[in-house]
Protein backbone atom coordinates (compact mmCIF):
# COMPACT_ATOMS: atom_id res chain seq x y z
CA UNK A 1 0.00 0.00 0.00
CA UNK A 2 1.50 3.34 -0.90
CA UNK A 3 1.67 6.16 1.99
CA UNK A 4 -1.43 8.10 0.47
CA UNK A 5 -3.76 4.96 1.96
CA UNK A 6 -1.75 4.33 5.38
CA UNK A 7 -4.00 5.27 8.34
CA UNK A 8 -3.68 8.65 9.52
CA UNK A 9 -4.33 10.33 12.62
CA UNK A 10 -5.50 13.65 14.66
CA UNK A 11 -7.06 14.57 17.89
CA UNK A 12 -10.61 14.94 18.96
CA UNK A 13 -11.64 18.39 18.83
CA UNK A 14 -13.66 17.82 21.20
CA UNK A 15 -11.58 15.43 24.34
CA UNK A 16 -8.31 15.60 22.56
CA UNK A 17 -8.61 11.94 22.08
CA UNK A 18 -6.59 10.60 19.26
CA UNK A 19 -8.63 9.49 16.42
CA UNK A 20 -7.52 7.24 13.53
CA UNK A 21 -9.22 7.35 10.17
CA UNK A 22 -9.97 4.03 8.18
CA UNK A 23 -8.23 3.73 5.22
CA UNK A 24 -10.29 5.80 2.48
CA UNK A 25 -12.25 8.56 5.23
CA UNK A 26 -12.52 11.16 6.43
CA UNK A 27 -15.35 10.79 8.39
CA UNK A 28 -15.70 9.24 12.13
CA UNK A 29 -16.74 8.70 15.48
CA UNK A 30 -14.47 9.67 18.13
CA UNK A 31 -14.06 6.19 20.34
CA UNK A 32 -13.95 8.40 23.64
CA UNK A 33 -16.89 10.94 23.77
CA UNK A 34 -18.55 9.83 20.84
CA UNK A 35 -18.07 13.17 19.09
CA UNK A 36 -18.36 12.89 15.04
CA UNK A 37 -15.18 14.24 13.68
CA UNK A 38 -14.94 15.23 9.85
CA UNK A 39 -11.75 16.26 8.29
CA UNK A 40 -12.08 19.26 4.96
CA UNK A 41 -8.50 19.52 4.46
CA UNK A 42 -7.52 19.21 0.83
CA UNK A 43 -5.11 16.50 0.09
CA UNK A 44 -5.99 14.75 3.32
CA UNK A 45 -6.81 11.49 1.34
CA UNK A 46 -4.36 11.82 -0.94
CA UNK A 47 -5.05 9.51 -3.92
CA UNK A 48 -7.82 8.33 -1.96
CA UNK A 49 -9.86 11.77 -2.44
CA UNK A 50 -9.90 10.51 -6.56
CA UNK A 51 -10.85 7.42 -4.63
CA UNK A 52 -14.66 8.37 -3.16
CA UNK A 53 -15.40 10.69 -6.27
CA UNK A 54 -15.14 7.85 -8.15
CA UNK A 55 -17.04 5.44 -6.19
CA UNK A 56 -19.72 7.94 -5.89
CA UNK A 57 -19.91 8.09 -9.54
CA UNK A 58 -19.48 4.10 -9.22
CA UNK A 59 -22.54 3.75 -6.79
CA UNK A 60 -24.84 6.35 -8.94
CA UNK A 61 -23.89 4.39 -12.35
CA UNK A 62 -25.08 1.41 -10.34
CA UNK A 63 -28.27 2.90 -9.17
CA UNK A 64 -29.11 3.87 -12.79
CA UNK A 65 -28.22 0.63 -13.90
CA UNK A 66 -25.29 1.52 -15.89
CA UNK A 67 -24.21 -1.87 -15.60
CA UNK A 68 -20.94 -1.29 -17.88
CA UNK A 69 -19.89 1.65 -16.67
CA UNK A 70 -20.27 0.95 -13.37
CA UNK A 71 -18.33 -2.12 -13.40
CA UNK A 72 -15.17 -0.09 -15.10
CA UNK A 73 -15.24 2.63 -11.73
CA UNK A 74 -15.79 -0.47 -9.30
CA UNK A 75 -12.70 -2.07 -10.71
CA UNK A 76 -10.72 1.51 -11.03
CA UNK A 77 -11.84 1.68 -7.47
CA UNK A 78 -10.40 -1.34 -6.50
CA UNK A 79 -6.93 -1.08 -8.26
CA UNK A 80 -6.47 1.88 -5.78
CA UNK A 81 -7.49 0.81 -2.75
CA UNK A 82 -8.47 -3.24 -2.17
CA UNK A 83 -9.69 -3.53 1.10
CA UNK A 84 -12.78 -1.20 0.56
CA UNK A 85 -15.54 -3.97 0.69
CA UNK A 86 -17.52 -1.52 -1.72
CA UNK A 87 -15.36 -2.14 -4.46
CA UNK A 88 -16.09 -6.15 -4.05
CA UNK A 89 -19.74 -5.69 -3.78
CA UNK A 90 -19.97 -2.83 -6.34
CA UNK A 91 -18.77 -5.04 -8.85
CA UNK A 92 -20.71 -7.89 -8.00
CA UNK A 93 -24.17 -6.12 -8.58
CA UNK A 94 -22.63 -4.67 -12.03
CA UNK A 95 -21.52 -7.81 -12.82
CA UNK A 96 -24.91 -9.48 -12.53
CA UNK A 97 -26.90 -6.87 -13.54
CA UNK A 98 -28.27 -6.00 -9.74
CA UNK A 99 -27.95 -9.82 -8.70
CA UNK A 100 -30.21 -10.95 -11.33
CA UNK A 101 -29.86 -14.62 -11.76
CA UNK A 102 -30.15 -15.12 -15.37
CA UNK A 103 -27.12 -12.76 -15.94
CA UNK A 104 -25.30 -15.93 -14.74
CA UNK A 105 -21.51 -14.86 -13.52
CA UNK A 106 -19.23 -16.34 -11.17
CA UNK A 107 -19.28 -14.26 -8.08
CA UNK A 108 -18.43 -16.39 -5.12
CA UNK A 109 -15.09 -15.44 -4.58
CA UNK A 110 -15.79 -11.43 -5.30
CA UNK A 111 -18.35 -12.56 -2.60
CA UNK A 112 -15.76 -13.97 -0.32
CA UNK A 113 -13.69 -10.95 -0.50
CA UNK A 114 -16.38 -8.81 0.04
CA UNK A 115 -17.34 -10.68 3.82
CA UNK A 116 -13.54 -10.94 4.28
CA UNK A 117 -13.29 -7.02 3.76
CA UNK A 118 -16.69 -5.90 5.46
CA UNK A 119 -16.52 -8.39 8.69
CA UNK A 120 -19.30 -7.75 10.94
CA UNK A 121 -19.76 -4.37 8.96
CA UNK A 122 -21.68 -6.76 5.87
CA UNK A 123 -24.47 -5.55 4.72
CA UNK A 124 -27.17 -8.06 6.20
CA UNK A 125 -30.07 -7.06 3.21
CA UNK A 126 -26.91 -7.50 0.36
CA UNK A 127 -26.08 -10.99 1.93
CA UNK A 128 -29.76 -11.85 2.03
CA UNK A 129 -30.64 -10.78 -1.70
CA UNK A 130 -27.05 -12.79 -2.78
CA UNK A 131 -27.73 -15.97 -1.02
CA UNK A 132 -31.38 -15.59 -3.05
CA UNK A 133 -29.21 -15.12 -6.09
CA UNK A 134 -27.02 -18.15 -5.29
CA UNK A 135 -30.19 -19.93 -5.69
CA UNK A 136 -31.29 -18.80 -8.73
CA UNK A 137 -28.14 -19.73 -10.12
CA UNK A 138 -28.57 -23.24 -8.52
CA UNK A 139 -31.71 -23.99 -10.26
CA UNK A 140 -30.49 -22.13 -14.21
CA UNK A 141 -27.65 -24.59 -13.12
CA UNK A 142 -29.77 -27.87 -13.16
CA UNK A 143 -31.90 -26.49 -15.57
CA UNK A 144 -28.26 -26.11 -17.87
CA UNK A 145 -27.23 -30.23 -16.27
CA UNK A 146 -30.56 -31.29 -17.53
CA UNK A 147 -30.52 -29.60 -20.94
CA UNK A 148 -26.81 -31.34 -21.65
CA UNK A 149 -27.93 -34.12 -20.46
CA UNK A 150 -30.61 -33.96 -22.91
CA UNK A 151 -28.52 -33.00 -25.83
CA UNK A 152 -25.51 -35.86 -24.91
CA UNK A 153 -28.71 -38.37 -25.58
CA UNK A 154 -29.31 -37.51 -28.76
CA UNK A 155 -25.76 -36.92 -29.62
CA UNK A 156 -24.80 -40.19 -28.34
CA UNK A 157 -28.05 -42.18 -30.19
CA UNK A 158 -26.80 -40.14 -33.71
CA UNK A 159 -23.08 -41.01 -32.93
CA UNK A 160 -24.04 -44.93 -32.16
CA UNK A 161 -26.39 -44.82 -35.99
CA UNK A 162 -22.84 -43.65 -37.57
CA UNK A 163 -20.59 -46.09 -36.07
CA UNK A 164 -23.29 -49.59 -36.79
CA UNK A 165 -23.12 -48.11 -40.06
CA UNK A 166 -19.17 -48.16 -40.04
CA UNK A 167 -19.42 -51.59 -38.48
CA UNK A 168 -21.38 -52.36 -41.75
CA UNK A 169 -19.41 -50.98 -44.05
CA UNK A 170 -15.95 -52.59 -42.74
CA UNK A 171 -17.77 -56.16 -43.05
CA UNK A 172 -18.88 -55.40 -46.36
CA UNK A 173 -15.30 -54.77 -47.05
CA UNK A 174 -13.98 -57.98 -45.35
CA UNK A 175 -16.63 -60.08 -48.03
CA UNK A 176 -15.31 -58.28 -50.80
CA UNK A 177 -11.18 -58.84 -50.03
CA UNK A 178 -12.32 -62.79 -49.14
CA UNK A 179 -14.45 -63.04 -52.46
CA UNK A 180 -11.94 -61.06 -54.78
CA UNK A 181 -10.08 -63.60 -56.97
CA UNK A 182 -5.94 -63.26 -57.33
CA UNK A 183 -4.61 -62.84 -60.66
CA UNK A 184 -4.22 -66.05 -62.67
CA UNK A 185 -3.69 -64.99 -66.32
CA UNK A 186 -0.24 -65.88 -66.19
CA UNK A 187 -1.10 -69.33 -65.01
CA UNK A 188 -3.41 -69.72 -67.84
CA UNK A 189 -1.04 -68.86 -70.36
CA UNK A 190 1.29 -71.37 -68.56
CA UNK A 191 -0.96 -73.96 -68.53
CA UNK A 192 -1.85 -73.63 -72.26
CA UNK A 193 2.19 -73.72 -73.34
CA UNK A 194 2.61 -76.69 -71.36
CA UNK A 195 -0.65 -77.80 -73.90
CA UNK A 196 1.35 -76.68 -76.27
CA UNK A 197 4.76 -78.34 -75.75
CA UNK A 198 3.03 -81.67 -75.28
CA UNK A 199 1.31 -81.62 -78.48
CA UNK A 200 4.15 -80.40 -80.32
CA UNK A 201 6.25 -83.50 -78.79
CA UNK A 202 3.61 -86.26 -79.41
CA UNK A 203 3.79 -84.58 -83.46
CA UNK A 204 7.54 -84.61 -82.89
CA UNK A 205 7.82 -87.92 -82.59
CA UNK A 206 5.20 -89.17 -84.52
CA UNK A 207 5.39 -87.19 -87.98
CA UNK A 208 8.65 -88.97 -88.40
CA UNK A 209 7.56 -92.18 -87.65
CA UNK A 210 4.69 -92.20 -90.26
CA UNK A 211 7.48 -90.25 -92.58
CA UNK A 212 9.88 -93.53 -92.46
CA UNK A 213 6.43 -95.78 -92.47
CA UNK A 214 5.40 -94.63 -95.89
CA UNK A 215 8.58 -94.64 -97.38
CA UNK A 216 9.13 -98.44 -96.08
CA UNK A 217 5.80 -98.60 -97.69
CA UNK A 218 6.95 -97.20 -100.89
CA UNK A 219 9.60 -99.64 -101.03
CA UNK A 220 7.31 -102.47 -100.62
CA UNK A 221 5.02 -101.11 -103.30
CA UNK A 222 7.97 -101.05 -105.68
CA UNK A 223 8.65 -104.69 -104.82
CA UNK A 224 5.36 -105.84 -105.56
CA UNK A 225 5.22 -103.70 -108.41
CA UNK A 226 7.74 -105.90 -110.51
CA UNK A 227 5.71 -109.13 -109.30
CA UNK A 228 2.70 -106.93 -111.07
CA UNK A 229 0.39 -106.97 -108.23
CA UNK A 230 0.95 -103.49 -107.31
CA UNK A 231 -0.60 -100.31 -108.97
CA UNK A 232 2.02 -97.37 -109.65
CA UNK A 233 -0.45 -94.95 -108.74
CA UNK A 234 -0.06 -96.37 -105.07
CA UNK A 235 3.33 -95.88 -104.99
CA UNK A 236 3.29 -92.56 -105.92
CA UNK A 237 0.93 -91.76 -103.17
CA UNK A 238 3.22 -93.63 -100.74
CA UNK A 239 6.51 -91.50 -101.54
CA UNK A 240 4.26 -88.49 -101.98
CA UNK A 241 3.25 -88.98 -98.06
CA UNK A 242 6.16 -89.63 -96.99
CA UNK A 243 7.60 -86.07 -98.63
CA UNK A 244 4.92 -84.84 -96.69
CA UNK A 245 5.65 -86.07 -93.43
CA UNK A 246 9.12 -85.40 -93.79
CA UNK A 247 8.23 -81.22 -94.36
CA UNK A 248 5.62 -81.92 -91.08
CA UNK A 249 8.62 -82.98 -89.63
CA UNK A 250 10.73 -80.24 -90.22
CA UNK A 251 7.68 -77.73 -89.52
CA UNK A 252 6.63 -79.65 -85.98
CA UNK A 253 10.56 -79.49 -84.83
CA UNK A 254 10.25 -75.43 -85.24
CA UNK A 255 7.30 -75.39 -83.53
CA UNK A 256 8.55 -77.83 -80.50
CA UNK A 257 11.48 -75.18 -80.06
CA UNK A 258 9.29 -72.84 -80.18
CA UNK A 259 7.05 -74.38 -77.45
CA UNK A 260 9.72 -74.51 -75.13
CA UNK A 261 10.64 -71.33 -75.18
CA UNK A 262 7.33 -70.32 -74.95
CA UNK A 263 7.02 -72.34 -71.64
CA UNK A 264 10.47 -71.12 -70.42
CA UNK A 265 8.96 -67.24 -70.84
CA UNK A 266 5.13 -68.54 -68.91
CA UNK A 267 6.96 -70.20 -66.38
CA UNK A 268 8.61 -66.53 -65.13
CA UNK A 269 5.62 -64.57 -65.86
CA UNK A 270 3.93 -67.35 -63.30
CA UNK A 271 6.37 -66.76 -60.59
CA UNK A 272 6.40 -63.27 -61.03
CA UNK A 273 2.63 -63.34 -60.75
CA UNK A 274 2.56 -65.89 -58.22
CA UNK A 275 4.23 -63.65 -55.99
CA UNK A 276 2.27 -60.75 -56.40
CA UNK A 277 -0.83 -62.78 -55.58
CA UNK A 278 1.58 -64.06 -52.18
CA UNK A 279 1.89 -59.57 -51.44
CA UNK A 280 -1.74 -59.05 -52.01
CA UNK A 281 -3.13 -62.10 -49.88
CA UNK A 282 -0.57 -60.27 -47.46
CA UNK A 283 -2.26 -56.95 -47.93
CA UNK A 284 -5.98 -58.32 -48.08
CA UNK A 285 -5.09 -60.25 -44.29
CA UNK A 286 -3.72 -56.78 -43.45
CA UNK A 287 -6.77 -55.11 -43.93
CA UNK A 288 -8.94 -57.69 -42.98
CA UNK A 289 -7.45 -57.68 -39.39
CA UNK A 290 -7.87 -54.03 -39.53
CA UNK A 291 -11.08 -53.81 -40.07
CA UNK A 292 -11.92 -56.39 -37.72
CA UNK A 293 -10.10 -54.53 -35.01
CA UNK A 294 -11.95 -51.76 -36.07
CA UNK A 295 -14.66 -53.64 -35.76
CA UNK A 296 -14.09 -54.51 -32.17
CA UNK A 297 -12.96 -51.04 -31.09
CA UNK A 298 -16.47 -49.43 -32.63
CA UNK A 299 -18.67 -52.38 -30.71
CA UNK A 300 -16.72 -51.30 -27.67
CA UNK A 301 -17.30 -47.40 -28.19
CA UNK A 302 -21.33 -48.51 -28.81
CA UNK A 303 -21.58 -50.23 -25.61
CA UNK A 304 -20.07 -46.85 -23.82
CA UNK A 305 -22.01 -44.86 -25.55
CA UNK A 306 -24.78 -46.82 -24.42
CA UNK A 307 -23.97 -46.88 -20.97
CA UNK A 308 -23.45 -43.01 -21.28
CA UNK A 309 -27.13 -43.11 -22.10
CA UNK A 310 -28.08 -44.99 -19.29
CA UNK A 311 -26.55 -42.90 -16.97
CA UNK A 312 -27.92 -39.48 -18.69
CA UNK A 313 -31.26 -41.20 -18.30
CA UNK A 314 -30.40 -42.14 -14.50
CA UNK A 315 -29.26 -38.31 -13.99
CA UNK A 316 -32.51 -36.82 -15.32
CA UNK A 317 -34.93 -39.54 -13.00
CA UNK A 318 -33.26 -37.96 -10.01
CA UNK A 319 -35.72 -35.71 -8.20
CA UNK A 320 -35.32 -31.83 -9.58
CA UNK A 321 -35.50 -30.81 -6.28
CA UNK A 322 -32.16 -32.69 -5.37
CA UNK A 323 -30.60 -32.05 -8.31
CA UNK A 324 -31.05 -27.71 -7.26
CA UNK A 325 -29.56 -28.43 -4.03
CA UNK A 326 -26.60 -30.28 -5.48
CA UNK A 327 -26.03 -26.66 -7.37
CA UNK A 328 -26.82 -24.81 -4.50
CA UNK A 329 -24.10 -26.52 -2.12
CA UNK A 330 -21.39 -26.17 -4.99
CA UNK A 331 -22.17 -21.97 -5.06
CA UNK A 332 -22.65 -21.74 -1.15
CA UNK A 333 -19.27 -23.33 -0.94
CA UNK A 334 -17.08 -21.48 -3.30
CA UNK A 335 -18.58 -18.09 -1.21
CA UNK A 336 -17.58 -19.47 2.12
CA UNK A 337 -21.37 -19.25 2.95
CA UNK A 338 -21.97 -21.75 5.56
CA UNK A 339 -25.03 -24.10 5.04
CA UNK A 340 -26.85 -27.77 6.07
CA UNK A 341 -27.98 -29.01 2.62
CA UNK A 342 -27.47 -32.45 2.14
CA UNK A 343 -26.42 -33.76 -1.27
CA UNK A 344 -28.26 -36.71 -2.23
CA UNK A 345 -25.74 -39.84 -2.76
CA UNK A 346 -27.04 -40.58 -6.13
CA UNK A 347 -26.17 -37.13 -7.03
CA UNK A 348 -22.29 -37.45 -5.82
CA UNK A 349 -22.23 -40.89 -7.46
CA UNK A 350 -23.45 -39.90 -11.18
CA UNK A 351 -20.85 -36.77 -10.64
CA UNK A 352 -18.06 -39.34 -9.84
CA UNK A 353 -19.07 -41.06 -12.92
CA UNK A 354 -19.04 -38.10 -14.87
CA UNK A 355 -15.50 -37.69 -14.23
CA UNK A 356 -14.08 -40.88 -15.75
CA UNK A 357 -16.10 -40.01 -19.16
CA UNK A 358 -13.92 -39.79 -21.84
CA UNK A 359 -16.76 -39.58 -24.68
CA UNK A 360 -16.35 -37.21 -27.17
CA UNK A 361 -19.00 -34.79 -27.41
CA UNK A 362 -19.88 -35.05 -23.73
CA UNK A 363 -20.88 -32.01 -22.30
CA UNK A 364 -20.74 -31.54 -18.04
CA UNK A 365 -23.64 -31.83 -16.32
CA UNK A 366 -22.30 -30.95 -13.11
CA UNK A 367 -19.81 -28.45 -14.26
CA UNK A 368 -21.71 -25.77 -15.85
CA UNK A 369 -20.60 -22.56 -17.73
CA UNK A 370 -21.09 -19.99 -15.34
Amino acid sequence: MSDDLKLRTIHCPACSGVIEFPVGRNRTTCSYCGNEVLVDEAGWLGKLDDFELKMKNAECALENKEWEHALRLFEACLAINETDPRCYRGIIESRTRGLTAGFNQKTESLYHYYINRANTAADPSFVSRYKEFLRKCADNDASEAASNAKENIEYFRRVIELKKERITDHETKIQDLKDKPGIDIAERKYGSAKAGLIFSTVMLILSPVISAGLIILAVYLVVRCFSGDVHLVGIAASLVGAIIFAVVTRFVWKTYRGQIQRVKNTRVLKLREDHTNEEKEKNQSKQIDYFNSDIGQTAKDIEDLEQAITEQNEYLAIDRDLRIAYFEKLRFDDAGISNDIVVDPSILKFCEMERSKQLSGYRSLTKVKR
